[in-house]
């Protein structure tokens, strides 16, 4: 079989208009493509951003939490990801020169927990589970449940760039507000 090499929609997103009461309130929290992508689904769409909006008011610093999805979607190429966490990664305080080395994985000059914090990241995302050294590197800098929390994001981070992936979902045309992504439940 052959790959149909003509760039085909994949899947329709779900137009405001056509969203029931439920689905409007989830959109009107979260107004984004990912949100109308995870309306198509039947009850995911909610539970979701809210999982993503948890981290939020977590145990790890806005700052760690950008370290976290930066690096995931980089390394599963998540444009989507980027454009939206990118300003938030400024608003924590990294310069162009931090995320690009977060994002190329260059290790020198970053504080050590960051390093540790990228580390892991890497070995959870790329061998779908963080190493012995990546893991106790991590532990020097973070506690047990902090450590949990990293890799509970990581792996949202890396669903969400699998999800919008595989069904090609465009890019927003402008950047979506988090402010009320934390009301949904």
């Amino acid at each position: 079989m052959t790959e149909n090499t003509e760039k085909t929609q994949r899947v329709t997103l779900t137009e405001v208009a056509d969203m029931t009461p439920e689905q409007r309130e989830v959109y009107g929290k979260f107004q984004s493509n990912l949100t109308r992508a995870l309306l198509l689904t039947k009850g995911s769409a909610a539970p979701h951003l809210a999982l993503g909006g948890s981290f939020t008011v977590g145990l790890l610093s806005l700052l760690d939490r950008e370290v976290i999805v930066l690096r995931v979607a980089k390394l599963r190429d998540s444009e989507f990801e980027r454009l939206l966490h990118y300003p938030l990664a400024v608003k924590a305080g990294l310069t162009d020169a931090e995320i690009e080395a977060i994002e190329e994985g260059r290790f020198d000059g970053m504080p050590a927990s960051r390093a540790a914090l990228v580390r892991y990241v890497d070995d959870c995302i790329l061998h779908h589970k963080a190493g012995h050294d990546a893991f106790w590197g991590l532990r020097e800098h973070y506690s047990q449940n902090e450590v949990a929390e990293v890799t509970h994001l990581a792996g949202h981070s890396a669903m969400t760039a699998m999800f919008l992936a595989s069904l090609d979902i465009p890019l927003d045309q402008d950047i979506a507000s988090w402010g009320r992504l934390t009301e949904v439940k």
